[in-house]
């Protein structure tokens, strides 16, 4: 029986990674794949024995207070790798932990598939090269990673994003909507408890400076499946005006724009056609950090793919929510700016299309068979691998 360890550390590769395991078991049922993983991950399949829930981290401040419980289950993962019943490894983005483990996984002799490259062009580049002596096979889904791990000789392969095919696109880009009609916006907070304190108050403020340019807009916010919704202190004067919901993504086909906290999220809006304003904000101590760190003039995907500013930016001190709503009244308001936007952001699904979790599916049960990288890329071209 086929045998696959599958770790992400985070909801969006939760999501991500579960499409992938629905296709591993179309493919192979009687695969097993074992995870560190959320309900995602669970309900296609995985035997999830390590929950996300107590290692999602977001900064370096809440890395470092949560080292203790990372160093326990990192350990109990490199004895399963040790073990000899793992036939490869399949790890998925969270590149600190992940890279750890691919670097026992290699001593060990199991296959490694990296799927969602770490953003080694935004920060940390200098991992590339090690990354090439612990890893057989990079799956990317944005296009240019892969040109940076061939210039190291680090086999990579362009998959397609997975949200191209789960992100429905209007026919034509969406058109702004009348002022004086109702308004339907997203605000989006992030899927980590941590993100979701700092920038809830700032997208209720927001709420508040729109709501007296728009008088009929309505808002829906948007959690994220880790973020418990009893932790929502709604504020009275927004009570009716602000609707809770689970599925806000699914509301992106009918929502005039979205304030989005820096993440995946970002992309997905920007899938759908949907103009976006993006905040973020972090401890003083990750900022600062931070900021040494990265290496690009953008934060948000839809920016970075596109090379320019797309959609505006409200970073740290800048992400107030006066800010934040002049600039999301002034695209409401701008039917000329609005629909621009629109067709400029669902460019970005030429950009992204490919076969995504199905070839990422079949790839790695090759690998786990036993097959070398060489061979599977020299069929990566063709309609089906298997």
């Amino acid at each position: 029986m086929t045998r696959i360890l599958l770790t992400c550390g985070e909801t969006s590769g939760d999501h991500k990674a579960s499409l992938v395991v629905r296709e591993i078991k179309r493919l192979n049922p009687e695969s097993e794949v074992l995870a560190l993983g959320g309900r995602e991950l669970e309900d296609a399949g995985a035997r999830v024995d390590y929950s996300i829930d107590r290692f999602a981290f977001m900064g370096f401040a809440e890395i470092i207070a949560g080292l203790p419980r990372i160093l326990s289950l990192e350990r109990k993962l490199k004895r399963l790798l040790k073990s000899g019943g793992v036939d490869l490894f399949l790890p998925v983005d969270y590149p600190g932990f992940n890279l750890r483990l691919a670097s026992s996984a290699r001593r060990y002799g199991v296959p490694v598939l990296y799927f969602i490259s770490p953003q080694v062009w935004a920060w940390g580049g200098w991992r590339v090269r090690r990354m090439r002596r612990l890893i057989d096979l990079m799956a990317v889904i944005i296009p240019f990673e892969k040109e940076i791990y061939d210039r190291v000789g680090l086999p990579a392969l362009f998959v397609g994003h997975p949200d191209v095919g789960e992100i429905p696109a209007p026919e034509t880009p969406k058109e702004a909507p009348r002022t004086d009609g109702e308004v339907t916006v997203l605000l989006l907070p992030g899927s980590r408890s941590q993100e979701v304190e700092r920038i809830l108050p700032v997208l209720f403020g927001a709420a508040r400076v729109m709501r007296r340019s728009i008088p009929r807009v309505r808002f829906v916010l948007g959690l994220a499946p880790l973020i418990d919704g009893s932790v929502i202190d709604m504020p009275s004067d927004l009570e009716g005006i602000v609707e809770v919901s689970r599925e806000g993504l699914a509301l992106l086909g009918g929502a005039s724009l979205a304030i989005a906290a820096s993440g995946t999220v970002t992309l997905q809006c920007a899938l759908s056609g949907t103009p976006l304003v993006v905040l973020y904000k972090t401890s003083r101590a990750t900022f600062c950090i931070g900021r040494r760190l990265v290496t690009i003039p953008w934060i948000a995907m839809p920016n970075v793919l596109a090379g320019k500013r797309l959609v505006p930016e409200f970073i740290q001190d800048a992400a107030t929510a006066e800010a934040i709503a002049s600039e999301a009244i002034a695209i409401l308001g701008d039917p000329e700016r609005y629909r621009k936007l629109s067709e400029e952001l669902l460019h970005l699904r030429v950009l992204l299309g490919g076969r995504g979790p199905r070839l990422v599916a079949e790839v790695a049960l090759r690998m786990a068979g036993g097959e070398k990288v060489e061979k599977i890329l020299s069929t990566a071209g063709r309609d089906h691998l298997t």
